[in-house]
């Protein structure tokens, strides 16, 4: 054989394989995962309806809906089409294989529908492009994966890898539905791990099981969104698939944005008596085994028309955060929303309001419309927050609750009011690794304390934070975005922590189990029994430490991810619950009052909600600025 038929047959063979290796690339990530957190094929009951019944469905959406009722085009769609059972996105994509969208650049072209949407953060629960995100270590943490799948959060108390579809059995017998799937499209027993990996391609298995109607239909039943176990014995959440969600398809409305969103912004206890409908996971739990309400608001800011003149106005969030196709803007400011679509692609007050938006012939137009050179809108026009805002939430102690009969964090404190639930700070729109909002004065001032640990952990007692700050904080704050002056909400958390895997700006968070920390109230052995999952000895092991975790840790400024705990984590020891050691900020944009907003002597009065000094301010610019004009 010749050598150049030789290298021709090496070069066939070695196409070949690279063919077959990316046909089954993914099952490949997917065979290297636990066989409990591997999607599987997803049974789905599909509801056909007779002529008679598809009349009876329209009837009825067109009483419950009258004034959107002109917009269920689908009603006809599916009639000419012969369409009367909707089995999920395999009916969407027989009209909606591909759809039509701007690319960013002026153009616009066909795309492929499927892969628009798995690319996107509410599928993926991640992206990887963070142009504003730093590490402690001084380092733009950008091009790697991070969102909600992988970051872990004191808020919740649990990791989306592991906490994804949970059945808590209270002390009386009740079964209740609680996990991190509940607020995700994707339908599947896990989270969509393989995502995380390079090359990977959603499979169709993982693809069939989307929930499409949790946004689209105006109908979608949130009775229907509970923990169900399948008879392989793998818990999953279940979604609303009847023919008359699917008759309703609309283009996502606030209502049903918030189906999921509200838990962030009002939490799960208020309920607007204004515009209940933008409340509906909060009164309709689930039939069978109704979802675990969590008392303390996130953020304390409810988007409904008591508390945002944008919603009484009946504005959709798709109106303010711009799309293409199924990836969202979320704006070019984050503290702690590591996930964003389009990271280039602002969000702004004057994206609609006129510039400046302060009519200038009225009295006090012209010094209002001056202050925006150094304030942002939302620190006049968001006064308060929720009295349900939480801003000191305590995992490592618990509180039992009469109803659902649950054992729950302790939140130690919950603030609303403006310079207490509500801080003022510096914002150039960039964030931390843990969400601290980074800028500073303008004017050059150092009194600005960004970083001061409150909560100094005794093995950081010594660690110079002030000089770190100036080395490395100062210079990114002052090289970013001009800053100015934004509110915050306040919050601080106390878990179980990894204390061999620490620095002096935190450290990893050992997840709770879920079922059992409610149940039985004892958060250390919650802690241990979480770490016995077989998705915890992954992250633990060489693959994760290689892939992904050496580099996060190099954002906490840790040197590297130590995996020869988790013997010690199982058997609980090493880890204790601490509180950050300082606070977070997190942004806040929603709850937008223009009745109520703050007014001059809520700022520059004696008793004015503005440290002055924290924000950089001499003691007298501060004398000066405390007088009411």
């Amino acid at each position: 054989m010749s050598l150049r038929l030789r290298k021709a047959l090496f070069s066939i063979t070695l196409l070949i394989l690279l063919i077959v290796i990316a046909l089954v690339w993914s099952h490949l990530i997917n065979v290297m995962m636990p066989a409990d957190s591997r999607p599987g094929v997803i049974p789905q009951h599909s509801e056909k309806v007779s002529p008679a019944e598809f009349d009876l469905l329209t009837e009825e959406l067109i009483a419950e809906f009258p004034k959107i009722s002109g917009r269920f085009d689908h009603v006809e769609r599916f009639r000419e089409d012969g369409i009367v059972a909707y089995e999920g996105p395999t009916t969407c994509l027989r009209c909606h294989e591909t759809i039509m969208l701007d690319d960013g650049a002026g153009e616009t072209r066909d795309v492929n529908l499927m892969d628009n949407l798995t690319s996107s953060a509410h599928y993926r629960f991640f992206t990887t492009d963070h142009e504003n995100v730093w590490g402690f270590n001084g380092e733009l943490a950008d091009n790697f994966a991070m969102g909600k799948l992988n970051r872990p959060c004191p808020k919740p108390g649990s990791f989306a890898m592991t906490a994804w579809a949970e059945i808590v059995v209270t002390a009386t017998g009740d079964t209740l539905s609680e996990g991190c799937g509940q607020c995700h499209i994707g339908g599947q027993y896990q989270a969509p791990l393989g995502e995380m990996m390079p090359l990977y391609k959603t499979l169709t298995r993982e693809t069939d099981a989307i929930d499409c109607l949790i946004c689209h239909a105006a109908a979608y039943d949130m009775n229907r969104k509970q923990v169900v176990v399948d008879d392989n014995g793998r818990a999953r959440w279940g979604q609303d698939r009847s023919f008359k969600a699917a008759l309703s398809v609309i283009t996502p409305s606030a209502e049903a944005c918030l189906r999921c969103h509200q838990h962030n912004f009002g939490g799960d206890i208020y309920v607007d008596p204004a515009g209940p409908g933008y409340f509906q996971s909060l009164q309709n739990l689930g039939q069978e085994r109704p979802r675990i309400q969590h008392p303390g608001s996130k953020r304390g800011t409810p988007y409904s028309p008591t508390w945002d003149v944008h919603a009484a106005a009946g504005m959709s969030c798709l109106e303010c955060h711009q799309t293409r196709g199924h990836l969202i803007a979320k704006g070019t400011h984050t503290t702690t929303l590591m996930a964003n679509d389009l990271p280039e692609v602002e969000v702004s007050c004057l994206d609609c309001h006129d510039d400046p938006p302060h009519d200038p012939n009225s009295e006090f137009g012209t010094g209002l419309n001056d202050h925006l050179e150094r304030l942002a809108c939302q620190t006049c026009h968001i006064p308060s927050l929720h009295p349900d805002n939480v801003t000191r939430r305590d995992f490592g102690t618990t509180v039992f609750e009469e109803h659902p009969g649950i054992h729950i964090y302790n939140d130690v404190l919950k603030q609303a009011d403006p310079g207490e639930g509500i801080a003022y700070v510096w914002w150039n729109g960039d964030g931390t690794f843990l969400g601290n909002p980074i800028g500073d004065n303008p004017n050059g001032a150092g009194l600005y304390t960004f970083y001061d640990a409150k909560h100094r952990w005794p093995e950081f007692e010594d660690f110079d934070y002030e000089g770190w700050f100036e080395d490395v904080m100062r210079p990114i704050a002052r090289a970013g975005r001009p800053s100015k002056i934004y509110p915050m909400k306040r919050f601080n958390g106390r878990q179980h922590i990894d204390l061999t895997n620490i620095g002096p700006f935190g450290g990893m968070f050992v997840p709770y189990n879920l079922p059992e920390y409610y149940r039985d109230g004892k958060p250390g052995q919650a802690a241990r029994t979480e770490m016995h999952k077989s998705m915890m000895g992954m992250m633990y092991g060489w693959m994760f430490k290689f892939y992904m975790l050496d580099r996060f840790m190099s954002y906490m400024s840790i040197d590297t991810w130590n995996t020869s705990g988790l013997d010690d984590l199982r058997a609980g020891r090493n880890m204790e619950p601490r509180w950050l050691p300082t606070d977070a900020m997190l942004e806040i944009s929603h709850a937008i009052r223009l009745e109520g907003a703050l007014g001059c002597d809520d700022c520059h009065g004696p008793d004015g909600v503005m440290n002055w000094q924290v924000l950089g301010y001499t003691e007298e610019e501060t004398a000066e600025l405390s007088q009411v004009r």
